[in-house]
């Protein structure tokens, strides 16, 4: 089967949504399928890029992310992949008296597109159920034309010891680690995690928080931030660590919480997200209210040296081979359904 990627996003950096479509494309790639990506950089490895939609030569085309691009009219073997919810992180955002969100010109422009997505043809995966019921409620999806299949996980091993790692950034063996991943953006909560960090006093206590990824490098007591690192640092960092955090405000899915469990990493985590989906069990992690007292009160006693290796908290059903295979169902399906 022959698929276009419509994913208008910077494919080489280590997020979420790209990290999706580059597993999803080379995983899809082993199943026999021919897999083209519309996107960038021109060059990525293990991709074949394309610089131009020529919907004739596909059986499907799958949209990723990016703007929709303006000439193309959906057909019935589009699909679409749902990662976030602009118009459900708006109203979190409003609930917590950030009105600046409503004179956001670009969120607005986010919500009509996600409307008109909604209203397009085609069937629809969802990486949530929580993000499925948000586009139902805001957008009014059909339930009956969506599917939840998560973000995938490698599984994969560390590259480098973790006493080595934590050398490099000057991190001593002995000391407990917290562990967050991605940019500092106001709806990752770094800003809550940071108050309830200087109240619990974690530092007093020899204990790190690092957050591999952010926009530089930057030290201070208690505090590292990596800038940004390719991929696989960011699982070194995973195994390397006693204690994951994701205190976001709304995620669509969560991949660094999913990253996180496969490597049997214990995690703390708002109520977002793919998060109460995996964590149901004390030895996995805790789900916190959105509070630095609540934070502040968990992190003492979870953040603690942990032994290594550990047990993967997820099952091989979040695996990138069997994502795969679930996507590749639903492209026989639509195209099943094409058939005369």
């Amino acid at each position: 089967m022959r698929v276009l990627f419509l994913a208008d996003l910077d494919l080489s950096l280590p997020g979420g949504v790209e990290t999706h479509v580059r597993e999803l494309a080379r995983q899809l790639g082993a199943r026999g399928h021919t897999i083209d990506v519309f996107g960038r950089p021109r060059t990525l490895e293990g991709c074949t890029m394309v610089d131009r939609i020529e919907v004739s030569r596909y059986d499907i085309v799958h949209y990723q992310g990016g703007p929709w691009p303006a000439r193309l009219e959906p057909g019935p073997r589009h699909l679409r992949t749902l990662h976030f919810c602009v118009a459900a992180k708006m109203e979190v955002y409003v609930r917590m008296g950030r009105l600046r969100t409503l004179a956001n010109l670009a969120n607005w422009h986010a919500v009509a597109e996600e409307r008109r997505g909604c209203r397009r043809s085609g069937r629809v995966i969802a990486v949530s159920e929580g993000l499925r019921r948000d586009f139902a409620r805001w957008h009014g999806l059909d339930p009956v034309r969506s599917r939840v299949i998560p973000n995938g996980v490698s599984f994969a091993p560390p590259r480098q010891g973790h006493e080595a790692l934590r050398a490099r950034y000057g991190i001593a063996n002995h000391s407990p680690v917290l562990l967050t991943i991605g940019r500092d953006d106001f709806v990752k909560g770094y800003g809550l995690l940071a108050s309830a960090w200087a109240r619990a006093g974690a530092t007093r206590r020899g204990a790190v928080w690092v957050t591999a990824g952010g926009a530089a490098p930057h030290r201070a007591p208690g505090r590292v931030i990596t800038g940004p690192v390719p991929h696989h640092e960011v699982i070194d960092w995973i195994h390397a660590s006693d204690l994951g955090a994701l205190p976001s405000y709304y995620e669509g899915c969560g991949v660094a919480l999913l990253e996180m469990l496969a490597a049997g990493l214990p995690a703390l985590a708002h109520d977002v997200g793919i998060a109460p989906e995996v964590i149901r069990d004390p030895a996995v992690g805790r789900i916190l209210p959105p509070t630095v007292a609540a934070w502040a009160d968990a992190i003492p006693s979870a953040l603690v040296r942990r032994p290594a290796p550990r047990a993967p908290a997820l099952g091989p059903e979040f695996g990138w081979p069997a994502i795969a295979a679930r996507v590749d169902e639903v492209y026989r399906e639509v195209v099943g359904s094409e058939a005369p």
